[in-house]
């Protein structure tokens, strides 16, 4: 180890070279050895013969200088790249630029300086973090300056997660969610850094950040290069209208928007059939996670906007990252928007009033987007005079007087089709046969965000055949919620959210329909599983379909509904199953299931009441290894579970002695 510290903190070092004491230091920290001046001899003698006539070490009066002429090192190819990418990007070549810092951060193969000693990695280490952060920054500018705010956006999300105080990684992920249209994004990641440096550092944001921030507002953020962050002249104003309000833009339409005909008619005819003068009753746009809720907010609103004379505001109550957003930070940027100085603005109360004020002056359309329990929907309803309030979120707020609510299932196979071949840009014939198309579609369960993550897959991977694809959607050995994230699409983080937001009682009952693999769930099989009453159940499952966990999907002959699980929530709450839930439950509640499907197949005679396969003592033990054998995909239904059980437990029976 101590060797290639040596080489490392001569090839740094550079022509200054190391002294004896800055060697020790970087070999042995505060405590080097009585005979360090031997043993750094040997280091050298030894690199001298392991790097041959490639390098020269040059001894000087207090140390060594290494001498690498015509040798390629990662170090200084880095510092030369780095150099010349400058010199291109302050003469506009921005392509070159980005080229260059692109190879200059290629030096980098993993951590720097690892094999050295620990005290070399702490005098260089912070060192070269800096530089390796410098440079990534100074290709975003010369990415952004070539609108490339995708690629921005991808890298640097993570980033300033890892370091949230570099104000500059901040400002240009700001600027990369604008040019990517999404504005309430970049001011959700302004509000996360100035309550990060407020909570943390005691400190307001500097004035790059909150420069880059009011031409956000004012829309004139500027796609040049973050490296030219916008300047520090007072941001322009958003005009003012007659009645004091202001214009707000909506964050762009989305390009490859496709269905959902039949739900934007519906929001057209709520939206525009109040009287101008009435006060308009909340609309609320609901459904699980990755349903669209948002992008069909969105569409609508602009479709709509002609009839809200006074402009749209967008309002997003959680982050990226899905976590709720500090409310202080949601009503400023509401009173930003109604052209509320900031200078005006006290404590909750205070702002509250303020926006009862401005509300109640002119006609606006209000998308709340992903609001939940905890946010003050009710208070902006009673204050929004006569402006409309659009509402997305996974609560259909029911309790809010005038209510209407579109809740949002599967899309129609057709839509589903049009939507794949919409974003991949391919006709249905090049997305492969029909039969493949259809099947695709039905393993992404008709869910939107499935379909998008299939779509960007298809599209990123066009070695891959779109049956290849529907084969390993269709694999059980593997989950098909790691096909379904590629990007920031993450189809099954989306439904762990979801799902782990749930009180846990519900949860629970969850994961016990889950052990039947079912995709349709009747009443009695759930009963059963759950050990409830056939009321209690009932109140359970209709608690699951409002919280979007469960759909009805058709209804038995006693009149009891039959409830849709779907695939891919059955892969998460399998997830969860095998970590929380302990080995032998599965086979109780099988056992429980089998008991009571027996009982009504007894009822209407189609098994013997003597049935020595459910009727034995031993059957939930002889279910363990019956539940291992099954096939891994999903059952159709309870029934099916249960015929399968009992069909392997008469195979396994001659074999068994119970």
């Amino acid at each position: 180890m101590r060797p290639r510290t040596l080489l490392a903190g001569l090839v740094l070092a550079g022509d200054r070279g190391m002294g004896q004491q800055e060697i020790r230091t970087a070999l042995w920290g505060t405590a080097p050895p009585a005979t360090v001046r031997a043993q750094i001899h040997t280091y050298v003698s030894r690199l001298r013969r392991a790097l041959g006539g490639r390098a020269e070490f040059v001894r000087t009066h207090n140390g060594y200088v290494l001498r690498l002429d015509g040798v390629t090192v990662d170090h200084r190819e880095c510092l030369r790249l780095s150099a010349q990418a400058r010199t291109a990007i302050t003469e506009g070549r921005y392509e070159e630029s980005s080229a260059l810092f692109a190879e200059a951060l290629r030096q980098w193969r993993g951590r720097a300086l690892t094999g050295a000693t620990e005290f070399l990695d702490q005098q260089e280490g912070p060192r070269l973090e800096e530089l390796r952060l410098s440079l990534l920054e100074e290709k975003a500018d010369a990415d952004l300056g070539l609108g490339r705010g995708r690629e921005v956006v991808d890298e640097f999300t993570a980033l300033v997660e890892a370091y949230p105080f570099r104000e500059r990684m901040r400002a240009q992920l700001m600027t990369g969610l604008y040019q990517c249209g999404r504005q309430a994004d970049a001011i959700a990641v302004y509000q996360e850094g100035r309550a990060v440096l407020a909570e943390h550092l005691g400190v307001d944001p500097g004035e790059a950040l909150e420069n880059t921030f009011h031409a956000l507002l004012s829309g004139s953020l500027s796609a040049a290069p973050a490296c030219r962050l916008p300047p520090c002249a007072p941001p322009l104003a958003t005009p003012p209208l007659a009645d004091g309000g202001t214009h707000a833009e909506l964050p762009p339409d989305l390009l490859d928007f496709a269905g959902r005909g039949a739900e934007l008619a519906l929001l057209r005819c709520w939206l525009s059939a109040t009287a101008p003068d009435a006060p308009p009753g909340p609309v609320v746009v609901t459904g699980i996670a990755g349903s669209g809720k948002t992008v069909l907010a969105v569409r609508a609103a602009h479709q709509n906007a002609a009839a809200f004379p006074d402009g749209c505001l967008f309002l997003r109550f959680r982050d990226a990252c899905g976590r709720p957003r500090p409310l202080t930070a949601i009503l400023d940027e509401l009173l930003t928007g109604l052209g509320e100085p900031p200078a005006a603005r006290q404590g909750l109360d205070d702002r509250l009033w303020l926006i009862r004020q401005r509300l109640g002056r002119g006609r606006r359309l209000l998308v709340l987007d992903d609001a939940g329990a905890d946010d003050p929907v009710e208070a902006l309803v009673s204050a929004g005079g006569r402006n409309q309030l659009l509402i997305t979120g996974r609560l259909r707020f029911a309790d809010l007087p005038g209510v209407r609510v579109l809740a949002l299932g599967a899309l129609p196979q057709s839509e589903a089709i049009a939507l794949l071949t919409g974003i991949t840009g391919r006709t249905s014939a090049a997305v492969g046969d029909p039969d493949t198309v259809e099947r695709l579609v039905h393993l992404c369960d008709l869910h939107p965000g499935a379909l998008r993550a299939l779509a960007a897959q298809l599209t990123a991977k066009p070695h891959w055949t779109p049956g290849r694809f529907a084969d390993r959607l269709a694999d059980h050995r593997r989950s098909m919620l790691d096909l379904l994230r590629v990007g920031g699409l993450d189809v099954g983080a989306s439904l762990r959210r979801h799902y782990a937001e749930l009180p846990e009682p519900l949860r629970r009952a969850l994961r016990r329909l889950a052990m039947l693999r079912s995709r349709a769930v009747s009443v009695w099989a759930a009963a059963a599983a759950l050990e409830l009453s056939h009321g209690e159940t009932e109140d359970v499952l209709e608690q699951l379909v409002d919280a979007h966990m469960l759909t009805v999907t058709g209804v038995e002959r006693d009149g009891t509904f039959v409830l849709g699980l779907s695939r891919l929530l059955l892969c998460v709450l399998t997830e969860d199953v095998e970590r929380t839930e302990p080995e032998g439950v599965p086979a109780e509640i099988a056992a429980r299931v089998l008991a009571s499907w027996t009982a009504r197949c007894q009822d209407t005679g189609t098994v013997s009441p003597a049935d020595p396969d459910t009727a034995s003592p031993h059957l939930g033990t002889r279910l363990t290894e019956v539940l291992r054998s099954l096939p891994a995909g999903p059952f159709a239904s309870s029934a099916e579970f249960c015929r399968t059980c009992i069909r392997e437990l008469r195979a396994t029976r001659a074999a068994v002695h119970v």
